[in-house]
């Protein structure tokens, strides 16, 4: 067995046993829900009628709120749940549809259009997507949603947009503001159950100011505030976090000046009026050097922390900021220490600069957005071997709205171009290391146009030819690699040429060349132990010699490289490269026939990639403890992790899993057990492995649980439909009768049908009718 060469954790995914454990990512509640009575069960109804469903209405109106609570309702009628994609903070409409793969916990490592692969991932599914705030990238999300409800019969989309999206398939609902009072009632007072107006402005009032209670005295104010405020659920929030400094008469009175023009707004356009009304009078309530703060934050494109904003902003930023948050201008969320700005909040701050753009004001607050993650990027890199190696990594994953925005607008301005390239070039390793490799080619391809004839140019050649080796794209990373060669000999760069004939080394090996892939990586390793090792990639070419050394049957050379690597990695601190040293022991162990402790290095590698969400590593960890089982004699559990790594191989999509050796040796795990279980059990626990969430595949390999339910129970409960499916089985119905009954696609029921067998052990339509008639009727 081998190992993978700079594998990684997938962009913005979860840890391993994380988000993708759930059938869900959508955020827990932070304030109570108010209200839309009527709007839930329209929505929820849509759902099920229509596979696109737009909720559209005016900023500040409850969108994305009132589709995070209809998604919810919904999410146990979708086998493989409801997942939310965020978009307002992205500004480049080409990285959606890898933004959309990213909140749907989908790695990065394969190559090929990022659209074609996600629709390929849906296809077979169950699921409803939601996207959120898709009025600034209409065109591109009407591409997207266009090609996955084409490719994918189970989808379902639920929008949020101010303006719908214009495409055939689409059902709109608007989204009006929350129900408003007429007139008084009979006692010249309301109840807080009233209207929903009141309802939410009673609730926020609470949490911003605890004592205060809607009464008869005061009933009429706020009835008459929230009809000032149309109802708008942003424009109330706003009002009733002003309770701290002022009584609702002051408010009210305050809010006559601003708003007397404005009349009643019956139209999306006379709401728009009103919610820029009620921004711009909050605006009017801070401080000069608050509003000033407010204008330049609209640079970030989503959160930040008070580090950034003080160094883009100003000096005193972060006492003002803290102000612009006790007043709900600014968001902050406690648990992660970072800020952000509501999508109309941003808005308005950016109109604010708007007269100051032409006077530099707006590029030189870019200028400096970019010199902050700049340094913040070469800060991790200079980490990139330390104890700070894995905070660091996190950190990055972070903050990939704000590189985005620095990467996206320097390489776009020909002043700040080279601070571009070197950003770049420094992020190279963090992109290998964490298996973003579209993301990191897609920079990379923009890069290399930058600086000819410089170090980081040569750099950049290099980096897109590695990640286009990462994800098998040979054909494309032969010319760059030779290229680069060429500009590392034109230079004298000795580090760039060793990294180049490592890289090669890597393209033999895929290419199943292992005299060739050992000769490589023997020089590049022997350059790199006498210079030292310029990141961490550059050290994980002992796990890449040591891997080409098992499948030639050294296992000694294999296990003194492995020791040396675990040295190096322990000397510095380095986590990464250490899960993978022991996965590649555990290899060389189970070679040698000491399957124990092959088991105790796999399992030992399971819990560092685990904890850095290192799919690739931990779907190889499952692979190496099937044959470990299969040797061992424990066959069941080696076909249920045999199944579980098949999964996780396809979710990676991985065009190569590392050469051909490495394919036939997981393979064996497999044949082995059919060949000792027989067809009917191998399949009943295949089907297990291949149902089972990433947490539950994990507890099996760590052997928290077993790896069969006990007396055919499901380890997991079926969801509604799984149950409506099996059902229909029992009546007699085949695969392609019981997808006209449902409406749903053949494919989907096959799938449905993959995870209900894997979730009961069962391999046979009888089996599962069986168990179907011995339970309960509800």
């Amino acid at each position: 067995m081998t190992a993978v060469p700079g594998s990684g954790p997938s962009e913005g995914g979860p840890p391993a046993g994380g988000r993708r454990d759930n059938l869900d990512n959508l955020p827990a509640d932070v304030t109570r829900f108010i209200g839309r009575r009527r709007e839930l069960p329209a929505i929820t109804d849509a759902i099920a009628s229509h596979r696109l469903v737009t909720l559209r209405g005016t900023a500040g109106v409850g969108k994305t709120r009132l589709a995070l609570r209809a998604a919810a309702l919904a999410r146990d009628s979708f086998a493989d749940g409801c997942w939310l994609a965020e978009l307002s903070a992205l500004r480049d409409p080409g990285l959606l549809p890898r933004t959309v793969s990213a909140a749907l916990g989908l790695p990065d490592e394969a190559a090929g259009d990022p659209l074609e692969l996600l629709a390929e991932h849906l296809a077979g599914q169950e699921t409803l997507l939601v996207l959120d705030t898709c009025e600034h990238i209409a065109g591109a999300c009407a591409d997207l949603v266009t090609a996955l409800l084409a490719a994918a019969p189970g989808l379902r989309i639920l929008v949020t947009s101010r303006e719908p999206l214009g495409i055939p398939a689409e059902h709109t609902l608007t989204i009006a503001p929350l129900e408003l009072p007429g007139r008084p009632a009979a006692d010249g007072g309301y109840q807080v159950g009233d209207y929903d107006a009141i309802a939410l402005f009673a609730d926020r009032a609470q949490s911003a100011m605890p004592e205060f209670a809607l009464t008869p005295r005061n009933a009429g104010v706020v009835a008459e505030l929230c009809r000032r405020l149309d109802g708008i659920p942003l424009a109330l929030e706003l009002a009733a976090v002003r309770l701290r400094s002022m009584a609702p008469e002051e408010i009210l009175g305050r809010l006559d000046s601003g708003f007397a023009i404005l009349g009643t707004a019956r139209t999306n356009v006379g709401r728009h009026r009103t919610l820029h009304a009620a921004v711009g009078w909050s605006y009017e309530l801070c401080t000069p050097e608050e509003q000033a703060l407010w204008a330049r934050l609209s640079v970030f494109p989503g959160s930040f922390d008070a580090a950034a904003a003080e160094h883009v902003c100003g000096a005193g930023t972060r006492e003002r900021l803290a102000r612009l948050a006790e007043k709900s201008i600014v968001q902050y969320d406690e648990a992660a220490g970072r800020y952000r700005l509501l999508d109309t909040m941003r808005e308005f701050g950016a109109e604010q600069l708007a007269g100051d753009r032409e006077g530099g004001d707006w590029d030189d607050l870019r200028a400096r957005h970019l010199e902050y993650y700049h340094g913040l990027v070469e800060r991790a890199a200079a980490e990139t071997l330390s104890p700070a190696q894995v905070s660091w990594m996190k950190r990055l994953q972070q903050e990939t709205d704000n590189l985005r925005a620095a990467l996206g607008w320097s390489l776009s301005t020909p002043d700040h171009a080279a601070a571009g390239l070197r950003m770049t070039v420094l992020l190279r390793t963090y992109w290998l290391m964490t298996g973003m490799f579209t993301e990191g080619r897609r920079w990379h391809d923009q890069a290399v146009a930058v600086a000819p004839g410089t170090a980081d140019n040569a750099w950049a050649v290099y980096g897109a030819a590695i990640l286009a080796v990462q994800q098998g794209d040979l054909a494309e990373a032969a010319p760059a690699l030779a290229r680069a060669a060429r500009l590392a000999a034109g230079l004298g760069d000795s580090d760039l040429a060793a990294h180049v004939t490592d890289a090669e080394g890597i393209v033999a090996f895929y290419g199943d060349d292992l005299p060739t892939a050992a000769a490589r990586h023997e020089s590049a390793l022997a350059w790199q132990e006498q210079a030292g090792f310029s990141d961490a990639f550059a050290l994980s070419s002992y796990g890449r010699l040591a891997s080409v050394c098992l499948l030639n049957m050294d296992i000694a050379r294999a296990t003194q490289l492995c020791e040396e690597y675990l040295r190096r990695c322990d000397e510095v601190g380095e986590q990464w490269g250490r899960g993978t040293a022991l996965w590649v022991r555990g290899g060389a162990r189970w070679l040698s026939g000491d399957n124990e402790a092959a088991v105790a290095d796999a399992l030992a590698s399971l819990a560092i990639k685990a904890a850095l969400g290192d799919l690739h590593t931990v779907t190889m960890a499952f692979d190496l403890l099937a044959v470990c089982a299969a040797a061992l004699a424990d066959y069941e559990r080696a076909a249920v992790l045999y199944g579980a790594g098949d999964k996780f191989w396809k979710i990676l999509n991985a065009p190569i899993q590392m050469g051909p050796g490495y394919a036939a040796i997981r393979r064996s795990a497999g044949d082995t057990a059919r060949e000792r279980l027989g067809e009917e059990r191998y399949a009943a626990a295949y089907s297990r492995g291949l149902a089972l969430t990433l947490a539950d595949a994990i507890a099996v390999a760590r052997g928290e649980r077993p790896a069969l339910p006990d007396g055919g129970q499901p380890a997991r409960p079926l969801t509604r439909r799984e149950r409506q499916i099996a059902g229909l089985v029992a009546a007699g119905l085949g695969n392609r009768d019981i997808a006209e009954r449902l409406y749903l696609s053949k494919r989907t029921v096959d799938s449905h049908l993959e995870h209900i067998f894997g979730k009961l052990g069962f391999a046979s339509r009888t089996q599962l009718t069986q168990w179907v008639r011995q339970q309960p009727e509800n």
